[in-house]
């Protein structure tokens, strides 16, 4: 408010008060001399407001894509890092829920193979958005996650507090040994049942090593789709998994040894750093992330009721008829 005063001040146009103080500078030279020295440091003081909201503002993370249970969250293609191979080129992942379960379906480039082009790891890391999550960070030794990848949520979302990372199975990847499917392993940051983050490390919740299937979409004859089920309770110690409640994330493409950047990521729609100054070790510490809102499903219970008043009202309809 006091901001805004000040810049009408320098505007010229009249606050409360200020046809008063005219009339007295105009009659006294002294309080004329004082005034300019005030609007001299009402105009240094405007400054220092408009440069303290600019670096708040690129310190600040945002939100790109929000959506709830079916949300298709898309990235532009060709925007990935490195080299041409496809397979860093995320295109889309499409997030839902039921009451026990969170999906992600990972789309690469639709020319890109996920059987046979080669090993990459897909990663997805979530948090709650809020500054005080007391997640990891890239100031930590493992750069920010439990990968050790050069990957990190900025602190003005709380860091990362957890992790999904997505492997290729049952072959190498190669055209002579391609992946028959995708596993996956999870993992929360500090101690799961323990009060807030407060001892820090990651633990590794579950992994999956074989029964995710690799899918084609939209594309009949290229295995470029992916889809793991991981369960909410992986997640219970450091998230609110109730609905409606929010969660912002990211889904990354990187290599498969310590200390690799990311090549591409949803949220960021061009490429993470500039093409002729790429660093394969370059620390991606992520501002800008999306959102997804947990959505209330019917317990089958609930949906048994509903669906069998119905064929209740079906019935009546029919015999008055």
């Amino acid at each position: 408010m006091l901001l805004l005063v000040l810049l009408l001040s320098e505007l010229g146009i009249p606050s409360v008060g200020a046809v008063s103080d005219t009339w007295a500078s105009r009659n006294n030279p002294g309080i004329k001399r004082n005034m300019k020295t005030g609007k001299q440091i009402k105009a240094f003081a405007i400054v220092l407001g408009v440069m303290g909201f600019a670096v708040y503002s690129a310190s600040a993370g945002t939100i790109f894509q929000s959506g709830g249970s079916g949300t298709t969250y898309t990235d532009a293609l060709g925007d990935q890092n490195g080299s041409a191979n496809l397979l860093r080129d995320i295109s889309s992942v499409t997030v839902s829920n039921d009451a026990n379960n969170l999906y992600f379906t990972l789309n690469i480039s639709p020319a890109g193979s996920l059987a046979s082009g080669g090993a990459f790891n897909y990663v997805i890391g979530i948090t709650t958005g809020s500054p005080t999550a007391g997640g990891d960070t890239s100031a930590s030794g493992d750069h920010g996650n439990p990968y050790g990848r050069s990957i990190s949520f900025d602190s003005s979302f709380g860091g990362m507090t957890d992790w999904i990372g997505i492997f290729g199975a049952g072959g190498s990847g190669s055209v002579g040994s391609p992946y028959t499917s995708y596993g996956y392993n999870d993992y929360a940051y500090g101690t799961p049942g323990a009060v807030g983050i407060t001892n820090g490390g990651w633990t590794k919740i579950s992994t999956v090593s074989s029964n995710q299937p690799i899918g084609m979409q939209p594309s009949t004859s290229v295995s470029n789709s992916v889809t793991v089920t991981v369960p909410m309770s992986d997640f219970v110690s450091n998230l609110s998994l109730t609905p409606g409640a929010k969660i912002d994330f990211d889904v990354d493409s990187t290599g498969t040894s310590g200390n690799q950047t990311a090549y591409d990521s949803l949220a960021v729609q061009g490429f993470i750093q500039p093409t002729n100054t790429y660093s394969s070790t370059f620390q991606f510490n992520e501002t800008v992330l999306d959102q997804y809102t947990i959505t209330a499903v019917p317990e089958p219970s609930t949906m048994g009721l509903i669906i069998t008043g119905l064929l209740g009202a079906l019935a009546i309809r029919r015999r008055k008829a």
